[in-house]
Protein backbone atom coordinates (compact mmCIF):
# COMPACT_ATOMS: atom_id res chain seq x y z
CA UNK A 1 0.00 0.00 0.00
CA UNK A 2 1.41 3.38 -0.72
CA UNK A 3 0.49 5.92 1.59
CA UNK A 4 1.45 10.26 0.49
CA UNK A 5 3.44 12.03 3.34
CA UNK A 6 3.61 15.69 3.14
CA UNK A 7 6.72 17.08 4.02
CA UNK A 8 6.11 18.91 7.13
CA UNK A 9 9.16 21.13 6.30
CA UNK A 10 9.05 21.84 2.69
CA UNK A 11 5.21 20.81 1.97
CA UNK A 12 6.43 18.79 -0.21
CA UNK A 13 4.49 15.22 -1.11
CA UNK A 14 6.42 11.97 -1.29
CA UNK A 15 5.31 8.39 -1.47
CA UNK A 16 5.87 5.41 1.76
CA UNK A 17 5.29 1.92 0.47
CA UNK A 18 4.69 -0.81 3.58
CA UNK A 19 3.32 -3.97 3.42
CA UNK A 20 1.80 -3.84 7.14
CA UNK A 21 -1.19 -2.31 8.20
CA UNK A 22 1.27 -0.35 11.00
CA UNK A 23 4.79 1.28 11.03
CA UNK A 24 6.75 3.76 13.12
CA UNK A 25 9.98 4.35 11.86
CA UNK A 26 12.17 6.77 10.18
CA UNK A 27 11.29 8.58 7.28
CA UNK A 28 13.24 11.22 5.23
CA UNK A 29 11.99 13.90 2.75
CA UNK A 30 12.88 12.93 -1.19
CA UNK A 31 13.39 16.86 -1.88
CA UNK A 32 14.78 18.70 1.30
CA UNK A 33 16.04 15.72 3.36
CA UNK A 34 14.52 16.20 6.15
CA UNK A 35 14.49 13.83 8.83
CA UNK A 36 10.99 12.56 10.67
CA UNK A 37 9.58 10.13 12.46
CA UNK A 38 7.10 8.92 11.51
CA UNK A 39 3.59 6.77 12.40
CA UNK A 40 1.03 4.95 9.99
CA UNK A 41 -1.93 3.41 11.32
CA UNK A 42 -4.23 1.20 8.80
CA UNK A 43 -2.29 2.50 6.28
CA UNK A 44 -2.89 6.29 6.77
CA UNK A 45 -0.63 9.15 8.09
CA UNK A 46 -1.36 9.29 12.56
CA UNK A 47 1.78 11.10 13.06
CA UNK A 48 4.58 12.87 11.32
CA UNK A 49 7.38 14.94 13.75
CA UNK A 50 10.22 16.23 12.44
CA UNK A 51 13.70 15.03 14.42
CA UNK A 52 17.67 16.11 14.53
CA UNK A 53 19.68 14.60 12.61
CA UNK A 54 21.15 12.98 15.48
CA UNK A 55 18.02 11.92 16.85
CA UNK A 56 16.76 10.26 13.46
CA UNK A 57 20.51 8.71 13.25
CA UNK A 58 20.03 6.86 16.97
CA UNK A 59 15.98 5.97 16.03
CA UNK A 60 17.37 4.17 13.22
CA UNK A 61 19.92 2.63 15.12
CA UNK A 62 17.20 1.84 17.71
CA UNK A 63 15.09 0.52 15.11
CA UNK A 64 18.23 -1.88 13.01
CA UNK A 65 18.51 -3.55 16.85
CA UNK A 66 15.00 -4.14 17.09
CA UNK A 67 14.69 -5.65 13.70
CA UNK A 68 17.44 -8.28 14.43
CA UNK A 69 15.79 -8.86 18.15
CA UNK A 70 13.06 -9.93 16.32
CA UNK A 71 15.20 -12.36 13.59
CA UNK A 72 15.81 -10.28 10.87
CA UNK A 73 18.98 -9.86 9.00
Amino acid sequence: MLVNITCPKCETSGGFSISDAQYIGPYRCWKCRAAMKIHLEQNSLESCELMSEEEFSRFEQEMEIRRRAKGGR
